[in-house]
């Protein structure tokens, strides 16, 4: 109708007769025939009210998809109990957050975690989902198959994922933070000081905090690069050669178990400028000092007889770790420019008591890692649309570290059976390296095409000695078969062709890297000069069928062919730890490893489930193989010439729906492996099998109103079997954890949280171990003095120690661990 209700209706045909009918919810139903009068007609509706009888409002999550973007409504998922971003995150349906902080996505690691577009933490995005309240994020957005390079978007096969944290608009306006105040029992502490601000031009979340309840603060500064000088030199087999103990960890929440006293600061600030640059720090410092006390059995079942290692650990750790990035950087649909130069720092110093059927021996380990990098990248686009790509990166590190034990150990090696008051081994392995590499990229035609060339430099100084302290107090050097003085260099010489192709549905890409190295390492005192010359092409093939909007089925090979390192070639004798010494006796290390890996991701968004399945399998061959010789009280470790092929496959799958009636997420997850391999032990060819099975269902319930019951667990099955001995071993080992809470909002502004958590293990031959922790959370809000109070009690039942077994085909380690007791914690949170 018009603005006078007036409306004309315009007949293409005769009718004999016409009826014109009425029908709307608010009115009675209206009907007219129509006669010869066919115009200025008068029609007056009559009102009808409805009744309803019953009004049942169910509120849906807000999750939608654009593309390969997927917006997850912040409020339609956080609860009364969640306080950060990463308590959100890890109930999303299709999300998982591992206990370092690691975020992953349908079983795929998350790259980079932006705050409104702009990467501020890089891959240290831990301090950022623990610190940035939810309540300041509109949306969480999955951007599946991202590509970081904005100039290189959709010109290039990428699978990666990121994660962008969407910032409400009143949440810019102004800086923000928190002020916690944490005491308790026994002498607990648990302070922090953060400020945050989120708008166009500045971004900064700067966090100091210290705390002695077994929170793990190191993760923030390594990171999950790996790429990392820290990270790096910190956990590689190269440069972390020595140990005071052979214990591992257990397999429970790190605070549970970690001695700790730490104090932090993390900082991180990002401006964008008006010229479409970006200057960014990162830079953070953190000093722990903690201890472990834990005790091991150890059985080697092997065909001349079991050998048995028992020890008791008393260690205490102090470390310094810092971490400073630089960086300017734009990232346009035009170009991209950065340069980033990185320092990193960590000073450990290790005394460990230990006592084993032998008697006590005290250690002493250090190590200091010092090192600097930078990366300078360049990627612009040609006014034909084609690109070019110039990268150049640098690093140096270095990581001198020692050992000292009192008593000196294996006399019938070092001394002639003389006992003697100490043994001290030395190593340092300074390592320089650069790469420089361009690439011009052709984005005409149907194949797009990229070449890319470089050269790089690799070298290293192995320079290792291990002398003893005889009882006259005179230090003893004991010739060349305890000293290393290895100079190592290797360069490469590279061409990489890559070919992609791209229709609707499908995409592959095709890499093709060739690669010519030369390397060469002597070392004078073992008569050892060594020239290698390699050809290596390395092709890497991925696709992918886009089977609907939302589901896709990828598919990845990989051929790898490598030359081994320095670690591999080194003749003279490393004292690893207390009872293991190690060399090698072999020629470089040449593998060849083959890689096949096929998944299915399924999404329906609107229904909010997310589903995965996957597999793989590796086979790898190479020339060597670390032979070990055990004994009472030691183990040789020597690399030897043997061929070496091992098999792999796994296959994975996982399940996340959100169920509507209970407002809840049911996540399921599953996984089986299998590794065939062969062990060389006390001279005889082990070939060795294991199995293992992994089950975790997790779901969280409405019972009734603001009581609520969740449940996560885990099913773990291993069985390992060693064959070609007289009888075959085989080793069996069942895991089960099972977590019950009950998160209950009783009444206005509180929070309460009951945990149970039930840990069991069943090994073969072994004593069955079963415990159980009770864990109470409650918390107040003020809002009048933007103030929330939190009491945290952890192992109520104040258990004290723990047991875990460790089990492969030929042995069966038991380990005992000190726990930390039932602890007290009071809070007081102020909103700044």
């Amino acid at each position: 109708t018009d603005k006078d209700g007036r409306f004309t209706i315009t007949l293409t045909k005769e009718y004999a007769s016409l009826y014109l009918q009425i029908n709307h919810l608010t009115y009675e139903k209206f009907e007219l025939k129509l006669g010869t009068q066919t115009s200025n007609l008068r029609i007056a509706l009559v009102p009808k009210t409805n009744l309803l009888q019953d009004v049942i409002v169910k509120s849906k999550p807000k999750v939608s998809r654009s593309n390969d973007t997927i917006s997850y409504d912040v409020g339609s998922f956080a609860k009364e109990e969640d306080r950060n971003i990463g308590d959100v995150i890890k109930r999303l349906p299709g999300m998982e957050v591992t206990e370092s902080g690691l975020i992953k996505y349908q079983d795929k690691t998350v790259s980079k975690l932006y705050i409104d577009g702009d990467d501020l933490l890089e891959n240290r995005y831990g301090v950022g989902t623990r610190t940035i309240p939810h309540k300041m994020v509109k949306d969480i957005q999955v951007l599946d198959n991202h590509e970081h390079y904005k100039v290189l978007k959709n010109k290039r096969f990428t699978d990666d994922v990121a994660i962008n944290l969407v910032i409400k608009e009143e949440a810019k306006l102004k800086l923000t933070g928190q002020a916690k105040i944490g005491v308790g029992t026994p002498n607990l502490y648990d302070p922090e000081l953060n400020s945050i601000l989120f708008n166009k031009k500045v971004k900064m979340l700067n966090v100091l905090n210290g705390n002695n309840t077994g929170h793990d603060l190191s993760g923030d500064i390594i990171g999950a690069n790996q790429s990392s000088l820290l990270a790096k030199f910190g956990s590689s087999t190269i440069n972390n050669l020595l140990a005071t103990s052979t214990t591992g960890s257990p397999n429970i929440p790190k605070n549970n178990y970690y001695f700790n006293n730490t104090g932090s600061l993390n900082t991180n600030n990002l401006y964008n400028l008006k010229n479409l640059w970006q200057l960014k720090s990162n830079i953070q410092v953190l000093y722990d000092n903690d201890r472990q006390n834990n005790a091991s059995n150890t059985q080697y079942l092997l065909d001349d007889g079991d050998v048995y290692f028992n020890e008791q650990n008393h260690m205490k750790t102090a470390r310094w770790l810092g971490a400073a990035r630089l960086s300017a950087s734009t990232n346009t649909e035009k170009k991209y420019a950065s340069n980033t130069l990185s320092f990193e720092y960590e000073k450990k110093d290790i005394t460990a008591l230990l006592a084993n059927s032998s008697g006590q021996i005290e250690q002493f380990q250090k190590h200091h890692i010092k090192g600097f990098s930078n990366l300078f990248s360049y990627i612009p686009q040609l006014k034909n649309n084609d690109i070019i790509a110039i990268n150049w990166s640098l690093n140096y590190g270095n990581k001198p570290q020692t050992l000292q034990i009192y008593p000196g150990v294996f006399p019938e090696i070092l001394n002639d059976s003389i006992p003697y008051k100490s043994s001290r081994q030395q190593i340092e392995v300074p390592s320089f390296f650069t790469e420089i590499s361009t690439g011009y990229r052709f984005n005409k035609g149907r194949i797009k095409q990229y070449y890319q060339i470089g050269f790089n430099t690799d070298r290293q100084h192995f320079n290792s000695l291990l002398t003893i302290v005889d009882n006259e107090q005179r230090v003893r050097t004991l010739g060349d078969n305890t000293r290393n003085n290895l100079y190592w260099s290797r360069s490469q010489a590279f061409i990489t062709p890559q070919y992609s192709w791209k229709t609707n549905r499908f995409e592959t890409q095709l890499e093709i890297p060739i690669t010519y190295l030369f390397t060469h390492y002597e070392d004078v005192s073992h008569q050892l000069a060594t020239s290698k010359n390699s050809m290596l092409i390395n092709p890497n093939l991925k696709a992918r069928w886009q089977i609907s909007q939302e589901d896709y089925l990828q598919f990845n090979y990989q051929f790898a062919q490598d030359i081994g390192n320095i670690e591999d070639i080194y003749r003279g004798a490393v004292l690893r730890n207390y009872r293991m010494l190690s060399q090698n006796n072999a020629a470089l290390n040449e593998s060849k490893k083959h890689t096949f890996n096929l998944n299915y991701n399924l999404a329906r968004t609107l229904k909010v489930l997310f589903a995965n399945a996957g597999i793989s399998y590796t086979r790898s061959l190479s020339n060597t193989m670390l032979s070990s010789v055990i004994k009472n009280n030691i183990t040789e470790n020597i690399l030897v010439n043997m061929d070496n092929l091992q098999d792999r496959w796994s296959s994975q799958i996982g399940f996340d729906k959100y169920i509507f009636p209970l407002a809840s997420t049911l996540k399921l997850k599953g996984s089986i492996s299998y590794f065939k391999y062969n062990q060389l032990l006390n001279n005889a060819l082990v070939p060795t099998r294991s199995m293992s099975y992994l089950f975790q269902p997790s779901i969280e319930a409405k019972v009734f109103k603001s009581y609520n019951i969740s449940y996560s667990g885990l099913f773990n099955w291993s069985r390992s079997k060693q064959q070609g001995l007289d009888n075959a071993i085989q080793n069996k080992t069942t895991t089960m954890m099972h977590n019950i809470g009950f998160p209950a909002s009783p009444f206005k502004n509180g929070f309460m949280r009951l945990n149970l958590r039930n840990l069991s293990t069943f090994q073969t031959n072994m004593k069955n171990a079963s415990y159980t922790f009770i864990d109470f959370f409650t918390r107040y809000k003020i809002n009048k003095w933007k103030m929330d109070i939190e009491l945290e009690m952890n192992n109520l039942a104040n258990i004290k120690n723990y047991r875990t077994y460790l089990m492969t085909a030929n042995m069966i380690s038991q380990n005992e661990f000190e726990l930390r007791g039932r602890t007290i914690l009071l809070r007081t949170v102020f909103n700044l």
